[in-house]
Order: structure tokens, then C-alpha cells, then sequence
């Protein structure tokens, strides 16, 4: 800019400032240039007897480069005032910076009254504008209008479905697009790859890759990115895996695409393996790199490794934004961490409703329901808004408290307070409140009231209602309609014929379990899972498989011997099957809770947190069990499940026994 005052200065001496040439090129040095300035380009502006377009396009074009877009739509209003005409290159950077439907229709009025209603790079911008306005109809009757449309008239469009959620109907207008015979650039096969990502079309995916091998069009790094996203999307990880592994000159994005790729595919292993690999090459990762590695540590239940990769953070100076600040709450809550969840959260300095929410069920799920609300009134407070998933973590947390006055309050209030209108997800945690609660009456009632029809969330609430309050014809109704829904779930038979043991209805229970045997319907093995010096070991029920398994099974013995000498007596009626006493206590001392924390005593020293996750919900015995372990062994036990945490500690549980 030194430069430039001093090129115009000699300008003004000699008299060539009188040029509109000359002066047009210090204008637009100034607004377009990075080194530039727009309010120096203004007060040459001003100087001018009679700017041209181009002077006036450049300003326009300058502010809009700088997301100054009111500035833009004010400096064109000056310029109308001042009767000066805009041409066919002013429009296009008003419609990328014009935001509001309304002053983007009136923008186009302009074009269509001075002449340029034809011009089809002005339609293209027209068609984004109206697509970023959430007006997609309007986008599409510009285009349907349009006499000649070229492929970026049609990769617009087609970006414009993608972008707005509605991948079917970018995928459409491409199979319209081959018919009519034009030819597809690659920026086209790049939003039609996202719309497959979008709608998992699989097959239009395969079809977009067979079509750039057999054209010639050669893999871009950012072609083969879309790609690998399709294979992860659509499920085929093995396929773009392979493509990965083929992939040369990888980059962030293929990394990050196929780490996240092997989360969505459960083979959380894998993704930290991948990590490793990018670690030894020396690739630099990214926050979205660390969203999925935590995600992974979420499922794995892997609290140490979170730890790690929260350190490493940290050390790489990884901006912590609200993205990614959410997955760390997220990871500490549901590693059972809530002291880390809370130090996170307060350093946080934007917080959004998914930060809020994410805070307010892991308080939930950790049996400070309380707290939880208190967290719920703070949000509204600081002026943000809950959302329907903020419901689902409020309801469940009176849910879990038992705290049934304030559940219907909250409940009530979504429709009357917020404007959200209860899902079947609200109605299945007010299900399972009021059924925790022991009004099962009620809860089967208000299921006959609901709007729609119950799916199995709201109808299996009931069901493990029954089973807490031992309500047997309810539960056979519940169950009936479970069936009905979806008659080869293993769920539903397991619940029912536990509810029968539990019983002592024997008969039934054996007559439940022959009739899943003849459909061949499995019941999934009950799995805990326990971290120790940041490896993750898996347990089964009387799994003897692990290398230690001598050594746990002694520890086994003298743990149940010393529960007993506690006061501990076997709650045999988790057992599923009639059989004699012993075997029946023999069948619950293997249960796969009790050989992961037999593991974590013998492998962790004395006074250490035992942290353990299991993929079903905990019995009765083993949470009896575990209260006396906690006690016995003065260890804190966190235990997740399914459903929530417990965390025991002195022979107590933070469910109070409300679970």
C-alpha cells in the first residue's frame, strides 16, 4: 500500500489521476489485493466524476472476497442512487453475498429488468444464492428456465440438493443430466460421490468410479477421498480400505476418512492402529483426526488412551473448539470420568447444545441426576436453548432419580415452553421413568395415548419395568407387541424368559428359550471389557481364554469367598435355568462383570480404580457383588453398561440402587 499512495500521489501531480483507466487499476489493487485496502479503494472512489462498472464491480467483488457482505448489498443501493448501471459481472458477487431470501429476490428483479436474465454465469451464482437461502424450489425453476445449461449449471444444482440434505434428489438430477448427454467434470463426480455418501447409494458410487477409470479422468487426491468415503458410508470398508492401502501420496483427509471409516465399522482397534501408522510416518493429525480417535476411546470404554490423546492435544497445540471439546466431554463421561468431563467443559469458551447436552446426560447415566438438572436450568440461563436430545438426557435423568413430578414438568414444557414437539424417544424415557418408578399402570397408560404407534425402545422400557417389579401380565402384553414389531429379536425372548425364571415359572422359561432355539434366534453374549496400562481385554461369561485365566479364576475364588464371609448371598434368581443350588451359584460367579474386575484386582495395585463395560445391562447379583467388592477390597469400581454408569465405592452405588 506504501507503494501504491506513492504511485498515486505522482498520478495526481502529472494529471493522470484524470485517466478512468489508470484509476480503475488503483481501485482494484486496493480492493482485491491481499496487501490492499477497501477504504482506501472508497476514498479514490469518491474522486472519480464517473466510475465505471468495472471500478464499481471491483469494490463489490473486494468486500464480498472479504465476507464484508452488507457492505457489498450497501455499496450497490449507492450506486443505483447515483445512477450508475451495474453490467453482467456486478451480479454474480452480489448473489454470493447476499444472505436474505427477500434482498436476494429483489436482486434478481434487477438482473431480469437491466437485461441479464440469459446470462448463465449470473444464473449459476442466481441458483446458489436461492440454494443458500434454504429456497431450493427457486434454485430449481432458475435452472429448469435456463435455454443452455452447461455441466457447471448442473454440478451447481446437484451441489445444491447435496448440500441441503436431499442427496436422492442430487442423484436424480444426475441420472437426468447423463440422459441428456453432458458430459460430467470432475468438480460434477465430486458432488455426486457426496450426494452417494449422503444417501448411501452404493451403487451409483461403484458406477461414478467404473466411469472415471474407463474415461480416463484419473484419481485426484480429492476425487479419491469422495471415493473412499462412499466404500466407508455405504458400509464396504473392506473396499475402501483397498483403495486407501493403493492410495500413494496420501493426504490428512484420507487418513482422517478412513480412521473415521473404521469407528463407524466398530473396528475401533484399527483406527488407533491407523493412528500409530500416521505417528511413525510423521503425518501432523487434525481436530477432526482426534474427534474419531476419542470416539473410539468412548466405545472402548478406554479412559487411559483418552487421557493420552487428550495430552496429546495439548502438546500439539490442537485448537480445542467446541467440536472437539464436545467429544472429550463425551469421552470423560462415558469412560466414567466426570471430574475430567467437568474440567473440560469449564474450559471450554463457547459452549453449544450438543456441549450442554453431552454434560447433562453423562451426569444423568452417572447417577447425579440432580446435578444434571442443575446443569439443564444453568444452560437455559446462559442463553442457550435445549434441543430435543437435550429431553432425552433431562427425562433421563429423572428418570433414573426417580424424580417423577419434575419428569412430567419437563415433558410438559417441551411443547408449551420450547416449541418441540415429544418424540417416541420422549415418550420411551417417560416409559421408563414411571415403570422404574413401579407405575407400570401408568406407564402402559400413557402408552395408549401416545400419538403414534410404540416401537421397540418405548415397548422393551416396559418389558424391563416388568421384569424389575416382577409384573407378569403386563410384561406378556409388552412382550406380545415387541413380537409383533419384530418377532426374531433376541431381546425381547431373554427379557420375557428371565422375567419367568425370576419367577420361578420354570416351564414358561424353558418353553421361551425352545421357541428361540427352533426360529434359530442367538442371544448376544454378554462382553465386559477392562483397560489395564492401555490395553483393552475382553471377558465372556466362564471364559477361560485369556492368558492369565489360571490366575483369574484363583483370585475369582478367593473374591467370592470373602464376599460371602461380607454378607453376600447369591441372588439365584439371575439364573435362567432350573438347576441345583450349587450350580446355580457356580453359573453366577462367572458372569463376565465378575471375571473383569477379578482381572482388574490382581492387575492393578492396591487402592487403584477398577473400570470396567459391559455391552448388556448388569445383573442383580453382580451388582450386588460389585458394592462388596468396592467395600471388601477398598477399591472404586466404575461399572458401565448398556444402559448407565454405576460407580461403587464403600459398599454403595451411585444408582442407589434405582436402576
Amino acid at each position: 500500500m506504501s507503494e501504491l499512495k506513492q504511485i498515486h500521489a505522482q498520478m495526481i501531480r502529472t494529471g493522470l489521476i484524470s485517466h478512468v483507466f489508470l484509476t480503475s487499476k488503483v481501485i482494484s489493487f486496493c480492493a482485491l489485493e491481499d496487501s490492499g485496502s477497501l477504504h482506501y479503494a472508497r476514498l479514490v472512489f469518491t474522486q472519480i466524476p464517473n466510475p465505471t462498472p468495472f471500478i464499481c464491480n471491483s469494490i463489490i467483488r473486494g468486500y464480498t472476497n472479504k465476507n464484508l457482505h452488507q457492505n457489498a448489498i450497501f455499496f450497490y443501493r449507492e450506486m443505483i442512487e447515483h445512477g450508475l448501471f451495474p453490467d453482467n459481472f456486478t451480479f454474480p458477487s452480489l448473489f454470493k453475498s447476499c444472505g436474505d431470501l427477500n434482498e436476494g429476490k429483489q436482486l434478481h428483479c434487477h438482473s431480469i429488468k437491466l437485461g441479464f436474465s440469459s446470462d448463465s454465469y449470473i444464473q449459476n451464482t442466481l441458483m446458489n444464492m436461492y440454494s443458500k437461502c434454504g429456497c431450493l424450489v427457486c434454485a430449481h425453476r432458475v435452472f429448469d428456465k435456463m435455454s443452455e445449461k452447461s455441466v457447471v449449471s448442473w454440478a451447481t444444482m446437484v451441489e445444491a440438493y447435496t448440500q441441503s440434505d436431499q442427496p436422492a434428489k442430487a442423484l436424480k438430477l444426475f441420472q437426468r443430466m447423463e440422459v441428456e448427454e453432458v458430459n460430467p467434470n470432475e468438480v460434477m463426480l465430486l458432488n455426486v460421490l457426496t450426494a452417494c455418501s449422503r444417501a448411501r447409494n452404493l451403487e451409483m458410487g461403484k458406477w461414478v468410479h467404473k466411469y472415471i477409470d474407463e474415461n480416463g479422468i484419473g484419481f485426484s487426491l480429492v476425487l479419491t477421498a469422495a471415493l473412499m468415503d462412499v466404500y466407508c458410508k455405504c458400509g464396504c470398508f473392506s473396499l475402501g480400505r483397498e483403495f486407501f492401502d493403493q492410495i500413494p501420496d496420501k493426504n490428512l483427509f484420507h487418513w482422517n476418512i478412513m480412521i473415521n471409516g473404521h469407528v463407524e465399522d466398530s473396528d475401533y482397534e484399527e483406527a488407533l492402529s491407523l493412528f500409530h501408522e500416521m505417528q511413525i510416518k510423521g503425518i501432523k493429525v487434525d481436530k477432526v483426526t482426534m474427534v474419531s480417535l476419542l470416539l473410539a476411546c468412548t466405545h472402548l470404554g478406554a479412559l487411559e488412551l483418552g487421557i493420552w490423546l487428550h495430552a496429546y492435544i495439548e502438546k500439539q497445540k490442537i485448537e480445542v473448539d467446541v467440536v472437539l471439546g464436545t467429544a472429550l466431554v463425551d469421552m470423560y463421561t462415558k469412560c466414567g470420568s466426570i471430574n475430567g468431563a467437568l474440567e473440560v467443559f469449564h474450559g471450554i469458551p463457547i459452549k453449544d447444545v450438543m456441549t450442554w447436552t453431552s454434560m447433562i446426560v453423562g451426569l444423568a447415566m452417572s447417577g447425579q441426576g440432580e446435578k444434571a438438572l442443575d446443569f439443564f436450568h444453568e444452560m437455559q440461563k446462559s442463553g442457550v436453548k435445549p434441543d430435543a436430545i437435550t429431553f432425552v438426557g433431562v427425562l433421563a435423568a429423572c428418570s433414573h432419580t426417580g424424580l417423577v413430578d419434575e419428569g412430567y414438568s419437563h415433558f410438559d414444557s417441551m411443547l408449551t415452553v420450547h416449541g418441540i414437539h415429544p418424540s417416541i424417544e420422549h415418550y420411551g424415557c417417560m416409559v421408563d421413568m414411571l415403570g422404574r418408578a413401579g407405575k407400570i399402570a401408568e406407564a402402559e397408560e400413557l402408552i395408549e395415548e401416545m400419538p403414534m404407534k410404540p416401537d421397540d425402545f418405548v415397548l422393551r422400557g416396559l418389558l424391563g419395568a416388568c421384569r424389575i417389579h416382577g409384573n407378569l401380565s403386563v410384561a406378556e402384553r409388552a412382550a406380545q407387541k415387541l413380537l409383533e414389531l419384530d418377532p426374531d429379536d433376541a431381546g425381547t425372548y431373554v427379557l420375557l424368559s428371565n422375567i419367568y425364571s425370576s419367577l420361578g415359572k420354570w416351564g414358561k422359561a424353558k418353553q421361551t428359550r425352545k421357541l428361540m432355539a427352533e426360529r434359530k434366534i442367538k442371544k448376544p453374549p454378554g462382553c465386559s471389557l477392562i483397560e489395564v496400562d492401555g490395553i483393552v481385554h475382553e471377558f465372556f461369561k466362564g471364559d477361560r481364554s485369556h492368558p492369565r485365566s489360571s490366575e483369574i479364576y484363583k483370585m475369582l475364588e478367593d473374591m467370592m469367598r470373602r464376599l460371602k464371609i461380607a454378607g453376600y448371598v447369591p441372588n439365584k434368581s439371575e439364573v435362567l435355568f432350573d438347576m441345583d443350588e450349587e450350580e446355580k451359584e457356580n453359573a453366577l460367579s462367572m458372569h463376565s462383570e465378575k471375571l473383569a474386575i477379578s482381572f482388574g484386582l490382581i492387575s492393578t495395585s492396591p487402592g487403584t480404580r477398577i473400570r470396567v463395560v459391559k455391552n448388556l445391562r448388569v445383573c442383580n447379583d453382580c451388582h450386588s457383588a460389585a458394592k462388596l467388592v468396592s467395600k471388601v477390597y477398598n477399591r472404586e469400581i466404575v461399572l458401565r453398561d448398556r444402559n448407565r454408569f454405576h460407580h461403587f465405592k464403600d459398599g454403595l452405588c451411585s444408582c442407589k440402587d434405582f436402576w
